[in-house]
């Protein structure tokens, strides 16, 4: 079995759109996407799903606390990501930091969801 996607349930669909693919970079996937399902590409491959909250047909929507997700990204310049996202207004949780496996940093989207940077160490 393959992970297919990982599908985000958003407040305010415009402003998370905007967010994943101005900020983080991430293409629209027009053909698996509506006006309240934005299906995004981000370089790696694999596939972000945003769902609008309000238009769902399945019990996240009726929860006010759906889960704790965390997206991973990996990247070779985690200071320079924290750089960039931080100028452009994201919400930083933890600056950049070494940890035994490599540098890291955490930050939330729009609806709160925990993103995290990390470059493994080699």
């Amino acid at each position: 079995m393959n992970l297919g996607f990982v599908v985000l349930y958003v407040r305010d669909m415009a402003k998370s759109k905007t967010f994943y693919t101005e900020v983080l970079g991430m293409s629209v996937i027009e053909a698996i996407s509506s006006p309240t399902f934005v299906s995004l590409r981000p370089s790696g491959g694999s596939i972000v799903a945003l769902q609008d909250k309000a238009a769902a047909k399945f019990p996240p929507r009726f929860e006010e606390h759906p889960g704790t997700i965390e997206l991973s990204f990996e990247a070779d310049d985690v200071d320079g990501t924290w750089a960039r996202w931080k100028e452009q207004g994201v919400e930083i949780i933890a600056d950049p930091v070494d940890l035994p496996f490599g540098r890291y940093f955490m930050a939330k989207d729009p609806d709160g969801h925990y993103l995290s940077v990390y470059r493994f160490n080699q």
